[in-house]
């Protein structure tokens, strides 16, 4: 992209098996965000190198006339075994790894989490999240990055980056799916926030919306919800109620 960084690593030359091995859980190399991003693209595209754009379409002031700029796809970088291996890999990590924060109810979330010194001995953490997602294949390709996070969460990606992917993912995904589905194959979401269990049920089960309970009591009071109120989604999608003790 203009302006972009290159990234920084080793030659193949140069790899033994002392690099090999830091490569493979993210020392010696340094890559952009969007470098970053394609990479989990071209996993999620079967390999095939996926090369982003920044303006999707030019618009004509005074003939409205539009131009689409396509998306270029490039060559097969990665073998379509290995590709689809790595995705498996990245969907256990959301599943039941350390990218658990990043679900979303009713599609497939893979990802990866990140947590890298800044500097040395510096106590300053770059914090991430990198994943994609979809309904039944990949839609969507997100980075979310964090520099020095301090709040209660510390600093470990899936404690404080997955989440933000998964309010992201939650509300962007509905709307790229929707547009393939019968409208009449889609419930907005209601507000069930400061609700029981029972009442929440009973409005869930009249709009056709499954659920499961996150939280300390299944017989608790909702905190929070996904996805989010207002947001489209199609019958039968679970939702997941976060619950607290009264």
């Amino acid at each position: 992209m203009p302006g972009e960084a290159s990234g920084i690593f080793l030659k193949e030359d140069k790899v033994g098996p002392v690099e090999l091995a830091t490569i493979s859980f993210g020392q010696r190399f340094e890559v952009t965000p969007i470098q970053m991003a394609k990479m989990v693209a071209t996993i999620a595209n079967k390999g095939e190198e996926v090369n982003p754009r920044l303006v999707k379409a030019i618009i004509d002031s005074e003939t409205n006339e539009k131009t689409d700029i396509p998306v270029e796809d490039g060559e097969q970088v990665i073998s379509k075994d290995t590709a689809e291996k790595v995705f498996d890999m990245m969907t256990s990590v959301v599943e039941e790894g350390t990218g658990k924060n990043a679900q979303v109810a009713g599609y497939t979330i893979g990802g990866k989490t990140g947590t890298s010194e800044d500097g040395v001995n510096t106590n300053k953490y770059v914090t991430s999240f990198v994943g994609i997602g979809g309904k039944d294949e990949p839609d969507i390709a997100i980075i979310i990055i964090l520099y020095n996070p301090v709040g209660e969460g510390g600093h470990q990606g899936g404690a404080v980056a997955a989440p933000i992917a998964s309010q992201i993912l939650g509300e962007v995904l509905p709307y790229i799916t929707q547009k393939s589905i019968n409208e009449n194959e889609l419930v907005e979401m209601p507000e069930l926030t400061g609700l029981s269990i029972k009442e929440a049920k009973e409005i869930l089960t009249n709009v056709e919306l499954d659920f499961e309970i996150d939280g300390e009591s299944a017989d608790g009071i909702i905190q929070d919800q996904l996805p989010k109120k207002g947001i489209k989604v199609s019958k039968g999608t679970k939702v997941i109620l976060y619950t607290k003790e009264e």
